[in-house]
C-alpha cells in the first residue's frame, strides 16, 4: 500500500485503497484504530469496517 494516496488518481480510488488497506488489516488493529478514533484520517471508513466486522457489539 506504498501508494495509498497518489495525488495523481481519484479522491474515490483512494478511497476504494483504504477500504482494501482496512480489509487487510487483523481484527486487533481495527480494535486498536477504532478506539483512537478521533486521530485518524479516515473515521468513517475505519467505522463501517468496525461495524461490518463487529456488528453493533460495543467495545
Amino acid at each position: 500500500m506504498e501508494k495509498l494516496f497518489d495525488p495523481g488518481i481519484s479522491y474515490l480510488s483512494c478511497e476504494k485503497n483504504i477500504k482494501q488497506y482496512l480489509k487487510s488489516l487483523p481484527n486487533s488493529q481495527i480494535q486498536t484504530f477504532y478506539e483512537n478514533l478521533e486521530y485518524t484520517p479516515f473515521p468513517i471508513l475505519l467505522m463501517k469496517e468496525h461495524k461490518k466486522r463487529f456488528g453493533s457489539r460495543q467495545i
